[in-house]
Parts: C-alpha cells; structure tokens; sequence
C-alpha cells in the first residue's frame, strides 16, 4: 500500500493502519469483533502507522484508560485540573536567567499529577489541544502580566 501511482498524471501514495480481530477467539458476533478490530487501530496507529495489529485481550484495558483520561482531560479545563510550572531558560555565559518555558501539568483529582506524555496526545488526537493550548497561552500571558506588576523582571 505505500507504493506510489500515477492518475491522470499526478503521483500519489497512500498508506493504511490494518486492524485485525478473528473469530471466534476475539468475538462471537459482529458488533464484538468490530469494537476489538477498533481496539487494534487504535494501538496500530499509537505505535506508528502504515502497519497492521491483531487485537489482544490488553487493548481493551488501554482503550478504556484512553477514553477515561480523554472524558477527564474535556472536563479539565472547567474543573481548574491544568496548571502551568516555569522551567527557566539560562544564559550559560552568564548564568543569567533570559526567559521561562511554560509547561503544562495536570492534577487529577483521582489520579493524581498525570504526566504530559499520559494525556498530550489523548488532546491531540482528540481536537482538545486547541482549546487547551488556547488555555495555555491566556494563562501563561496573564501569569506574567502578574509578575511584572509585582516587581520581577519582564521575562520572554
């Protein structure tokens, strides 16, 4: 599938994620063997695309913590779980501080603090990391707007 062809003149390739469930070992009706085939896609395409992946028993645990921190990550926002932590940037010559770098966390009222590498791609594949991003950028002004009233220095 990832050859390249020509129509009417124009070069085109494509390329496809293969899901795959058999029964009767992943399903003895259909609506069962396309939820499990969905479970493989989904860990087809987090694990690098234009591949095919058989579904295993896991998937289903990992679909279920997906979609529980993707239903999360969408109240998150309301609920105030989303704070930022500075990282600073240094001059090293100097040893001078020269900006900060925004970094997004979330505290989660079950889980826990969930790491970035948990929950970034949830919102990326989930369309809420624009509004999270949006988030971000509003917060992150108004936070330095802040401290440059308090007396720090103005940061980039």
């Amino acid at each position: 599938m990832t050859a390249e062809f020509v129509v009417q003149g124009h070069s085109l390739s494509i390329s496809c994620s293969v899901r795959i469930s058999i029964f009767p070992e992943h399903g003895a009706d259909g609506e069962t063997l396309i939820k499990n085939a969905d479970a493989a896609m989904y860990s087809a395409k987090e694990n690098g695309r234009n591949r095919f992946q058989f579904f295993t028993e896991d998937m289903n645990a990992q679909v279920v913590e997906r979609l529980t921190l993707e239903n999360s990550l969408r109240l998150a926002l309301d609920k105030k779980e989303l704070f930022l932590v500075y990282q600073p940037q240094m001059d090293i010559a100097t040893g001078r501080i020269t900006g900060l770098e925004a970094l997004l966390r979330w505290q989660h009222p079950d889980l826990g603090l969930v790491p970035p590498d948990r929950f970034i791609r949830i919102a990326e594949n989930s369309g809420l990391i624009v509004p999270i991003g949006e988030w971000v950028v509003r917060t992150a002004c108004r936070q330095a707007r802040n401290g440059k009233t308090k007396g720090f220095p103005p940061f980039q």
